[in-house]
């Protein structure tokens, strides 16, 4: 049985000015939004599990329970003043908001998985399993505007105030066949998945209801093959759907910002991604030496991204919409060699990112690549029996295109200079300290282009085996 207990308290203040331009240069709007929030939240989490192993090897038994229970609220004042400039003459208008808001949300739920194993012929076994799923998620939004006649909060703005309740859940089942041999193992599988999405959204006079429900079929598979007891190239493939929240769904707009208007779709769909994984470990314990490399290419189809519709007023309404066609790949290797001289270990390493992304602005598509590579060299040493120093520099390359708005391309180079040392003291105390410095080059100006952070900690280890530590 493993139980959690958090609490927040968080204070918020936030002032902006800005000015909004046309293609033509000419001014579309002006204004400034004072805004500030005082909130409390609270989360308690337990996780119960339960094994048996039974006299026939290979046949086993478990059950894991996870129930979640959080809450919310904060209080807070939104203050803004926007002015639109007409295109053609030169009149204009003027909105304000002065607005006391209050929020509440409470969530809870529960996550349970069963799963049975038995032999089947002499290395191998078949895997059942029986999952149930369900979350609750209560949300309430209260606004009042300022009543100049009262002087007071007592008005209530029907339009942005929303009372939202949401039950999401799923229940699965699956199948997995695993064969151990001795240059290599295996795993295939496939699960079957109904996911359901219910939503009310009270706002004003008008009520929305939302149901939605998805049926998957998901498969899995697993391979890895041992060239020695320290070396293995393995391959994982599965396939996973992330649902949209009842909030991207709620056809009610939410015009609490004037200039930034968000609106839900009903008619969304589930993404569904493809991921493949490939890791390959080698280990020579006897030199010190190791190679690590590993690759993961993911592509998601019914991608939920942002449209955005831009108006000659400097008003922008984002919606979600599905799309196809975004990958992600990533990976990185790192060979670490052994430097006696020094009493440690050099590592060498690089990092490959690629992301291909897209969105829509005005009904057009907007493709965004965003490529990063770069080496990075570090060093762990232990000059003394209880003391352990290290340093690391690295450099990256980041480049982002975007096919609609060539203006924000960016191409940059960053630095990364680390070290840290810990100390271990007399009676269980530890002192550690550790330095980063960041350099980001050909950055826009008002960027901080060079970033020292220093951190150090203090702390005290007591209990048997040192299960408790005082920092």
């Amino acid at each position: 049985v493993s139980p959690s207990i958090g609490y927040q308290q968080c204070s918020n203040r936030s002032l902006s000015d800005y000015e909004q331009f046309g293609s033509d240069g000419r001014k579309s709007n002006t204004g400034y939004n004072h805004s500030s929030s005082d909130g409390t939240g609270y989360n308690l989490r337990n996780d119960l599990l339960f094994r048996k192993k039974f006299r026939r090897r290979g046949r086993t038994f478990s059950i894991n329970l996870q129930t979640t229970f959080n809450g919310s609220e904060s209080k807070g004042h939104l203050e803004t003043v926007n002015e639109f400039f007409a295109r053609t003459g030169n009149g204009s208008r003027i909105d304000t908001l002065d607005q006391f808001i209050k929020n509440e949300s409470n969530l809870s739920g529960y996550t349970a998985r069963v799963v049975y194993t038995e032999p089947l012929l002499k290395r191998s076994l078949m895997e059942f399993s029986v999952g149930k799923s369900q979350n609750r998620n209560e949300s309430v939004k209260t606004t009042y505007d300022y009543n100049d006649g009262s002087g007071k909060y007592d008005q209530l703005n029907d339009e942005l105030s929303n009372d939202f309740e949401n039950r999401y859940g799923y229940t699965n089942a699956g199948f997995r066949v695993r064969t151990q041999k001795k240059k290599y193992n295996y795993a295939i599988g496939i699960s079957w998945q109904l996911a359901e999405l219910e939503g009310k959204i009270i706002s004003g006079a008008k009520d929305s209801i939302i149901a939605k429900s998805f049926t998957n079929l998901l498969p899995t598979a697993r391979f890895q093959y041992n060239f020695t007891r320290y070396k293995n190239l393995s391959f994982n493939y599965r396939s996973f759907t992330n649902q949209p929240t009842a909030s991207q769904l709620q056809p009610v707009p939410d015009v609490s910002n004037v200039l930034n208007i968000k609106e839900g779709n009903p008619d969304l769909k589930q993404e569904f991604t493809h991921s493949l994984q490939v890791n390959y470990m080698g280990v020579n314990p006897f030199r010190n030496k190791n190679l690590f490399a590993f690759f993961n290419l993911s592509r998601t189809d019914n991608k939920i991204v942002n449209s955005d519709t831009l108006y000659a007023s400097g008003v922008k309404v984002t919606k979600p919409v599905n799309v196809d066609g975004v990958y992600n790949l990533s990976g990185e290797v790192n060979l670490g060699l052994p430097a006696r001289f020094l009493k440690g270990t050099l590592r060498i390493g690089t990092n490959l990112g690629y992301d291909r992304g897209r969105q829509f602005i005005n009904n057009m598509a907007n493709t965004i690549n965003t490529f990063s590579a770069g080496p990075t060299l570090s060093m762990d040493m232990s000059p003394a029996e209880k003391i352990d120093l290290s340093m690391s520099a690295g450099i990256n390359y980041n480049k982002s295109t975007y096919s609609l708005q060539s203006a924000f391309n960016t191409k940059y180079f960053s630095q990364v200079y680390e070290t840290e040392f810990n100390w271990q003291l007399p009676k269980g105390f530890y002192f550690s300290t550790d330095f980063t410095y960041t350099v980001n080059n050909q950055l826009n100006d008002g960027f901080n282009a060079k970033v020292p952070l220093w951190g150090a900690a203090l702390s005290k280890q007591f209990l048997n085996f040192n299960r408790g530590e005082l920092k």
